[in-house]
């Protein structure tokens, strides 16, 4: 009885290619950020402090599993940063799906700041106090809390840099990749765009999608929104070949 040899084309919907891969494995980590929240029951990721009547109230917490997420979320973005784009324009993306975009970056960005980010005033309230731990809150405030404070504009500054950089690079962000969307800028799809553009570009669209409740988003035949259009850039829908 001879044998049959199976040859699984390119084109088959057994086969995947890299980029498919990479969306599927970045898709699987954010869900399992919410999977190790819970399981672990984290409580708090990160550091905040209040003022209220006179009174302060720091806390900031984090977990080994966050810990571990955030360092697989890292690099997950180093290699989608480096991996070369083969997607192919394929429409106008909807509303829905930029919007779904925009929400899983913000998650994304803010995560693993969050969960590592914390370790800094962790371990001063570890050489503070003798003895380390996961999470703290107190109500009054102690010398170090200058550098907790100052980590706050670093904190942000990152946050903005995790939108703009990979505008730099002509690649997507995680929300990007996982909903196969592209922002393409005003001088041709496969440009890059210069740090100045880049920040231009996530000010105008954090400012749009933000205020996506009060303004209409007056779509042009080229699904371009307002804010679209004043950084002269397009945001297409891809599929993978």
């Amino acid at each position: 009885m001879s044998g049959q040899i199976i040859d699984v084309k390119k084109d088959s919907p057994f086969s995947l290619s890299a980029t498919n891969i990479l969306r599927l494995a970045l898709l699987v980590w954010v869900g399992l950020s919410f999977v190790a929240i819970h399981f672990y029951n984290v409580g708090q990721v990160g550091n905040s402090m209040e003022w209220k009547n006179g009174e302060v109230s720091i806390s900031a917490g984090s977990h080994p599993a966050m810990l571990l997420w955030g360092a697989v979320a890292i690099a997950l973005f180093i290699l989608l940063m480096v991996k070369e784009p083969n997607a192919v324009v394929e429409g106008v993306p909807t509303r829905t799906r930029r919007i779904f975009a925009f929400v899983i970056d913000f998650w994304f960005s803010f995560l693993t700041l969050s969960a590592i980010g914390a370790l800094l005033p962790l371990a001063l309230e570890a050489v503070r106090t003798g003895h380390f731990e996961w999470h703290f809150h107190r109500n009054y405030s102690v010398n170090t809390g200058g550098v907790s404070t100052a980590w706050i504009p670093v904190f942000m500054g990152l946050m903005v840099l995790y939108f703009a950089f990979p505008l730099t690079r002509g690649r997507q962000t995680v929300g990007c990749s996982i909903m196969r969307l592209r922002v393409n800028p005003p001088f041709g799809d496969r440009g890059r765009f210069t740090l100045t553009a880049a920040l231009k570009r996530r000010f105008y669209a954090f400012f749009g999608l933000s205020s996506m409740l009060t303004r209409n988003w007056d779509r042009d035949g080229q699904g371009r929104t307002w804010y679209d259009r004043e950084t002269e850039c397009t945001v297409v829908l891809v599929s993978d070949q």
